[in-house]
């Protein structure tokens, strides 16, 4: 009781600083170290949310909020305190309030709704462009580090790989084993094409005008209003190339279906070309992150640091059937860039 009262008395000493005349509080959600609570003031209802995060870091991502709103992207509007402030907090707490916004859920199974997604993208990365960063805030940047990451990214696959060596008997580690050769021969030839592509001209060109990634681009952010895809919230942000966020929103979308779908996948690269045009440089450089074997990757980084406690081992062994399915399925995909950009500038045109 005591643990209640005490959070209820912050988030009105929270709700304070704001310019609202409150009428009703209630807590709407509680998980993944976040917290949102519905408030409902004399000017609509908005959301509070809470998040396990540093002020600074947290400054970095409402203000890039702010940043896009203010460009005209469709977004949940981020209100101010009466100070002036996009959000609060203390120690390793932090709090921004939002309008609530409702509208239709966004699915990765439905096709129009996919490109509409990939044209939203597009606009995102315009719309983030001159965004800078006050001093108080603390910015995450992964431009120009591709190379480390992949570097470790393979060093943990070779570590998995042996700890899987270890367990015999186990058949997630079987599995694992029987692709993780091919796995880490993709990932290194991606790290050795990186060094021949675009990527270090692409990072000094997004240095300069300062465009930012959404981190983890998930429908869950989204929502539909009047037939197009609105922002409810920046979950995190990080400055890097707008190509991280193509290979994990069409990475989630092929993981859905189980399978790499080479005619849908050029149809949603269409839509966003269709916004945010790249260059047959730039798309190799899309195609080698999508060929840098991140899914595999990742389910043996869950796997065995047994990142997900509440996961039984019948649906790590069917996340990592997926996850082969969806690699191995990609090679056609991979082995045709020079052709599939031509269809994909003819598909723009042609709609």
């Amino acid at each position: 009781m005591y643990q209640k009262e005490h959070e209820e008395q912050i988030v009105s000493d929270i709700l304070n600083y704001y310019p609202f005349h409150i009428e009703h509080v209630a807590l709407k959600s509680n998980k993944s170290g976040r917290k949102i609570w519905e408030i409902q003031t004399d000017q609509g209802l908005k959301l509070l949310k809470e998040a396990q995060m540093k002020p600074e870091r947290m400054l970095f991502i409402t203000q890039a909020h702010a940043h896009l709103q203010e460009k005209g992207l469709p977004v949940a509007p981020i209100h101010q305190t009466k100070n002036g402030g996009s959000c609060l907090g203390t120690d390793r707490v932090s709090y921004s309030l939002y309008d609530k916004v409702t509208g239709k859920e966004m699915i990765y199974y439905d096709a129009e709704q996919m490109k509409k997604v990939m044209s939203f993208a597009g606009h995102f990365h315009h719309a983030s462009k001159g965004y800078v960063c006050t001093d108080e805030s603390k910015k995450r940047s992964r431009l120009g580090k591709w190379h480390k990451l992949y570097r470790w990214k393979l060093q943990e696959l070779e570590g998995n790989m042996q700890i899987a060596a270890s367990y015999p008997d186990d058949l997630f580690s079987q599995t694992f084993l029987k692709h993780a050769d091919k796995m880490l021969a993709r990932g290194k030839e991606a790290l050795q094409a990186l060094d021949e592509s675009e990527y270090e001209n692409w990072t000094k060109e997004t240095l300069e005008h300062g465009g930012f990634c959404f981190q983890d681009f998930t429908l869950a952010r989204l929502t539909e209003i009047d037939g197009e895809p609105f922002l409810k919230e920046l979950h995190s942000i990080t400055y890097d190339l707008p190509s991280r966020d193509l290979r994990i929103l069409l990475n989630k979308v092929m993981v859905k279906l189980s399978v790499w779908d080479t005619d849908f996948m050029v149809a949603l690269l269409a839509a966003y070309d269709a916004v945010y045009p790249l260059t047959e440089k730039q798309y190799e450089v899309v195609w080698i992150d999508l060929a840098f074997p991140h899914l595999f990757c990742a389910i043996g980084h869950k796997y065995y640091l047994k990142q997900k406690k509440t996961w039984s081992d019948e649906k790590y062994n069917w996340a990592l059937q997926n996850m082969i399915s969806v690699e191995e399925s990609k090679d056609a995909f991979l082995d045709k860039m020079p052709e599939l950009y031509k269809k994909i500038k003819a598909y723009r045109e042609a709609n």
